[in-house]
């Protein structure tokens, strides 16, 4: 009881609390005070979207189980019927389903990591071209996207430089993963939330879907004008680099108990900087640090992706 009537009053709070990353730190720190009493409201309800993505019959699948059924889990069936969705959607646009497993394969093997569309064709024994090709016609169909490297000396994508590719969904993540191991979706879920390193690829690709979100304007403003990544010669990288009016900011996803700020890379062109932690709060100069499911919570949605 005292949950639902504490998220009736989050709900009230955030209603005038959603941040612009253009806003300087110390406005951002405002927003965040407001809400952190709500923390553990928000750390459940970051939880039930790891578990079941923002599908809305995958959430309202999971909530039946757990509350009318006292059972904590999702049925086989529920990923099976996305993934026979997903590949017939394809399909009728003539892609091959072998190609398909062979690219979803490559995705999940290096989730969170950076190759090459060159390095991935080698992988799955295909031509740059018909490997890119796929890439795209998923990305169109919401299933997974490519977030490209950043070049500050070119202002412009790295085109032949690493990509990072991503699926939309926590839960596309968990039905791929049962589909190309052929076991049931529970057991991939309850792995990856007991996982740091994987939870923390995860919860890096929520980010970066809902910074998506937050800029892209469909078919006017798409994201690769807006956000990539950046990586240096040695290696380091920046998770997110946002750009809007104002400039660059720099975000890093760091879900795990203990969070310094002294591993954030800082480069000349980023003059602030966001770190999304598990729990941490605090910052210093150009840099906060903000819980990820507060962060969440306030970024809001541009108009023409509601």
């Amino acid at each position: 009881m005292e949950l639902s009537v504490n998220l009736v009053k989050l709900g009230s709070v955030l209603s005038d609390c959603f941040l612009e990353l253009s806003s300087d730190l110390n406005a951002l720190g405002k927003k965040v005070e407001a809400i952190l009493p709500f923390k553990r409201e928000l750390g459940y309800l970051f939880r039930l979207y790891l578990i079941s993505g923002g599908l809305p019959g995958v959430i309202n699948h999971y909530f039946s189980n757990r509350y009318l059924h006292n059972k904590d889990s999702i049925e086989p069936v529920i990923a099976e019927v996305f993934i026979r969705d997903v590949l017939g959607d394809l399909t009728r646009l003539q892609k091959q389903e072998t190609i398909i497993r062979q690219i979803l394969k490559a995705i999940v093997e290096r989730y969170g990591s950076r190759y090459t569309f060159s390095r991935i064709s080698r992988d799955v024994e295909r031509t740059h071209i018909t490997t890119i090709d796929y890439l795209e016609f998923m990305e169109e169909s919401f299933i997974s996207f490519v977030l490209y490297a950043y070049d500050f000396n070119k202002k412009d994508i790295k085109s032949k430089g690493d990509k990072k590719t991503y699926f939309f969904d926590p839960f596309i993540f968990h039905s791929v993963k049962s589909y190309l191991e052929g076991k049931e979706v529970w057991e991939f879920i309850t792995r990856s939330l007991e996982d740091e390193d994987l939870l923390g690829k995860l919860v890096e690709a929520i980010v970066i879907s809902h910074l998506r979100m937050y800029g892209e304007i469909p078919f006017l403003k798409l994201a690769n004008t807006f956000l990539w990544y950046y990586y240096d010669k040695n290696g380091r990288e920046i998770d997110a680099i946002f750009k809007d009016d104002i400039g660059y900011s720099g975000l890093e996803v760091k879900y795990r108990g203990q969070v310094d700020e002294r591993g954030v890379k800082r480069i000349a062109p980023v003059k602030k900087y966001i770190v999304l932690s598990k729990e941490d709060v605090g910052g210093n100069g150009d840099i906060m640090i903000i819980p990820v499911d507060i962060f969440l919570a306030l970024l809001p949605v541009s108009e023409r992706n509601v």
